[in-house]
């Protein structure tokens, strides 16, 4: 079987007793030892109730589920992770460096090559999402260790409190003089700020962008609209050798205050990812 499959088993009473691993290799026809590959990386899930949750390893018993779904996809379960480094750790939040590839969260479908998993494992530590990068996207990332944290950063991303800046590469000379674009995206308002940082070879140029609000591919789709695209983006950037090349977005700085009041400010080198 290598098409994407989804299965939803619902747990009579007789089932009650079985192994877990047992009733989905029966329903399923596929092995044990795959199935159970597939629980490692976050593709089978338990149901109690309402709530559904990774299951992650096998159980002598199903007595508390009334529910298993597996969503089998080959291709990302034979996904390998990529590396990511770890900027910073302030034990109830960490700030790290996505490398272009990486999802940021993973799916029904699986998480083991997503930052947030690979940092979980990593730091024997759980960890919550509070932002997002594209996938073809790299740069810094927040991930929150408790809900104390989490619901600190995810309010400051919400209430635009905290301070971005992403250096883009672009196709075409930009202009010395900053750009500020309010095109509304998805009859949301959106802010950005553009300012020439260096003009490149090859009629490109490096240009950081502040963002005061959060709209789906808003970098992306603003540039695209000043009539500067992204080299690299496939979805805004009509131009054939554009597509050649991967996507140049790097996420180089966060500022923003903690939950604790300290005042946190993280950045990277863009040159060292932008390639």
């Amino acid at each position: 079987m290598s098409e994407p499959k989804e299965f939803h088993i619902t747990i009579s009473e007789q089932e009650k007793s079985a192994r877990p691993l047992d009733l989905l290799s029966h329903y399923t026809g596929l092995s044990r030892s795959l199935i159970k590959q597939a629980m490692t990386k976050g593709a089978v899930w338990r149901q109690r109730g309402k709530k559904v949750i990774p299951m992650r390893r096998n159980s002598e018993h199903c007595q508390d589920i009334s529910q298993l779904h597996f969503y089998y996809h080959p291709t990302i379960l034979a996904e390998q992770a990529l590396s990511t480094e770890l900027l910073a750790d302030k034990t109830d939040y960490s700030v790290w460096i996505k490398p272009r590839g990486m999802r940021s969260q993973g799916s029904r479908y699986g998480d083991h090559c997503a930052l947030v998993r690979v940092a979980e494992q990593q730091l024997s530590r759980p960890c919550r999402i509070v932002h997002r990068l594209d996938q073809d996207a790299c740069g810094l990332i927040l991930l929150a260790h408790n809900k104390a944290a989490a619901r600190h950063l995810s309010e400051l991303f919400a209430n635009h409190d905290i301070d971005k800046c992403y250096h883009i590469i672009v196709e075409g000379l930009f202009p010395t003089a900053p750009k500020v674009i309010d095109a509304p995206l998805d009859e949301k308002t959106a802010h950005s700020e553009f300012s020439l940082l260096k003009t490149l070879d090859g009629n490109r140029s490096l240009v950081a962008v502040k963002i005061l609000s959060g709209r789906k591919h808003q970098v992306r789709r603003h540039a695209a609209l000043l009539g500067y695209p992204l080299i690299g983006d496939q979805r805004y950037n009509p131009s054939p050798s554009s597509a050649l090349s991967n996507l140049q977005l790097c996420a180089q700085k966060l500022a923003f205050q903690d939950h604790r009041g300290d005042q946190q400010l993280f950045e990277i080198d863009s040159k060292n990812w932008l390639k």
